[in-house]
C-alpha cells in the first residue's frame, strides 16, 4: 500500500469519525433524521419530544402511530405492545394517535401532539370496564330520583324507595313529592317523615293535617297547605306561620335560608326567608312561569324555570343580590363539585364555572341530552334516548367513549365508591332499572 493510499484512508476514516461523533451526539441529545419523501432541507434534523402515558387500571397495551408526514419510523421502534404507565422519548415532532387496550375494558383513543424539547403528558385517562347491564328491577322506563349519597332510588312512576346496596324495597310507599332530607336517611313525604334506616314512620297529619309537600331544615318542619308556608318546631310543636303574600309555587330550605317563588297579580318573584331571625332578607323579579323547581348540592342552588329553560344561580351569602348569574337554554343540570355546574342545552354540554361566573362549552352530540352524571375523576357521564357515554374533562377536547346503546335511556346515577352505574332504560324486551359496573 503506498504512502498517498494510506493518507487518503487517513483522511477518510477521519471524516467518518467526525461525522459518526456528530451523529451520536445528535442523538444522545435528542435530534433525529427525517427521512421521509419528498426531502425538506429545513426538516432534515429535528429535535425530538416526548409522551408520558398513564391509565387507571395500569396494564393497558399502548400503540401509537404519527398522523403526520414527519417519518417516524426509526422513534417508534419497539413502542408498539409496551403497557401502561410509560414515557415513549424521541419522537420527532408532529401528530400521533395513541390507543389503549386493555381486556374486559373498553378501548381508548386519543390524538396528540409532540412538541421539540417537550414533553406530552396523557396520565389521567381512566379505562372503563367492559360489562353487560344488569336489571335490578324490571318495570315501565321512568323518571328515578336518587338520594344524595347514592344509597337510594325512588321510582316516581311505580312510588317505590329501592335500597340499592341490598337491592331490596324499603317497606313504605312514598305517595307524595318526596324530598331527601340531609341526612339521606329520611325523606319528607307529605305529612309524614320517614326514616329509610328502620322503616319507622313520623306522621305529623294531626299537627299540621294533611299536606303535599314538606322539608326538613334542622327541627323545622317546613311545609304548603292553602298556600300558607308554615314551620313546625318538631321538638315542641309551635307552629310558625311565614308571611307569604300571593301563591307559593315553589320552595327549598338551604340551612337555616329559605328560598321560595311566589306569584300575585301577574308578578312572581323569588324570596329569600332567614328561618331563624324569621324575616325576607332579599327578592328579585322573575318571569311568569308554573314550572320553577330547585336543584342544589348542599352548599349551591339553583332554580329552574323548565317553561323559559332558564336558571337562576343564587347567591347563598346573603349579599344582598339573590341572583347572581342566568343560565338559558338549558334542560339538564348536575352539581360537578362545589364551583362547577354542569348542564346541557339539547345535544350541547356546557360546564359553568361558580369562580369565574363563565360557561364553557365541552362538547356537541349529535343527539339530546337526557341526563347528566359525575364521577369525581373527572368524567361526566351522559346519556341520550339511544346511548351513553363518558366524556373525559382532564384532556384536551374532551374525548367521549360510548359505552352502552339501548332505547328510553336516562336517569343516571354514578356511585363513585363502588363505581356502578344506574340509569332507566330498555334493553332489548326488557326494561327497568340497570346497574353497570364501570370500575
Amino acid at each position: 500500500m503506498t504512502k498517498k493510499t494510506r493518507d487518503w484512508l487517513f483522511r477518510i476514516f477521519a471524516f467518518l469519525f467526525v461525522v459518526i461523533t456528530i451523529i451520536l451526539s445528535l442523538y444522545a441529545t435528542g435530534y433525529r433524521f427525517n427521512l421521509s419523501w419528498p426531502l425538506r432541507f429545513d426538516h432534515i434534523l429535528l429535535k425530538t419530544g416526548t409522551l408520558a402515558l398513564d391509565t387507571t387500571p395500569k396494564g393497558a397495551t399502548v400503540t401509537i402511530t404519527s398522523e403526520t408526514k414527519i417519518s417516524s419510523s426509526f422513534s417508534l421502534f419497539g413502542v408498539e405492545n409496551k403497557v401502561t404507565p410509560i414515557k415513549i422519548k424521541n419522537l420527532l415532532p408532529g401528530d400521533y394517535v395513541v390507543s389503549f387496550t386493555l381486556d374486559n375494558y373498553w378501548p381508548y383513543q386519543k390524538k396528540l401532539k409532540v412538541n421539540p424539547e417537550q414533553t406530552t403528558f396523557l396520565e389521567d385517562v381512566i379505562l372503563f370496564r367492559k360489562s353487560l347491564p344488569l336489571n335490578v328491577f324490571q318495570t315501565k322506563t321512568q323518571d328515578i330520583y336518587y338520594s344524595p349519597n347514592g344509597r337510594y332510588a325512588w321510582l316516581t312512576t311505580d312510588k317505590k324507595i329501592i335500597n340499592l346496596e341490598s337491592e331490596e324495597f324499603i317497606n313504605v310507599t312514598a305517595n307524595q313529592k318526596i324530598n331527601w332530607l340531609d341526612d339521606n336517611k329520611q325523606i319528607g313525604d307529605g305529612s309524614k317523615i320517614i326514616n329509610l334506616e328502620n322503616n319507622s314512620v313520623a306522621d305529623y297529619t294531626d299537627t299540621i293535617g294533611s299536606v303535599q309537600e314538606s322539608q326538613l331544615s334542622g327541627d323545622l318542619l317546613i311545609y304548603l297547605t292553602n298556600n300558607s308556608l308554615s314551620a313546625l318546631d318538631i321538638k315542641t310543636k309551635a307552629t310558625t306561620l311565614i308571611p307569604v303574600s300571593g301563591k307559593v309555587l315553589s320552595y327549598k330550605t338551604n340551612g337555616n335560608t329559605l328560598f321560595l317563588v311566589t306569584t300575585a297579580n301577574n308578578k312572581t318573584e323569588l324570596k329569600s326567608f332567614d328561618l331563624v331571625n324569621k324575616k325576607f332578607i332579599d327578592s328579585a323579579n322573575l318571569l311568569n312561569s308554573k314550572n320553577f323547581s330547585f336543584d342544589t348540592d348542599n352548599k349551591n342552588i339553583i332554580l329552574i324555570d323548565s317553561e323559559h329553560k332558564i336558571a337562576y344561580l343564587i347567591a347563598n351569602d346573603n349579599s344582598g343580590q339573590i341572583i347572581k348569574d342566568i343560565i338559558r337554554g338549558a334542560t339538564v343540570f348536575k352539581w360537578l363539585d362545589g364551583n362547577k355546574l354542569a348542564y346541557a342545552n339539547e345535544s350541547e354540554i356546557y360546564i359553568y364555572d361558580l369562580s369565574q361566573t363563565k360557561s364553557y362549552i365541552i362538547t356537541r352530540l349529535s343527539e339530546k341530552v337526557n341526563s347528566l352524571s359525575w364521577s369525581t375523576n373527572n368524567y361526566l357521564i351522559y346519556s341520550t334516548a339511544k346511548a351513553i357515554g363518558t366524556i373525559n374533562l382532564t384532556s384536551e377536547g374532551n374525548d367521549i367513549t360510548v359505552l352502552w346503546q339501548g332505547d328510553n335511556l336516562s336517569s343516571l346515577h354514578f356511585n363513585n365508591t363502588t363505581g356502578v352505574l344506574y340509569f332507566s332504560g330498555a334493553i332489548g324486551q326488557q326494561s327497568g332499572l340497570y346497574k353497570m359496573t364501570l370500575k
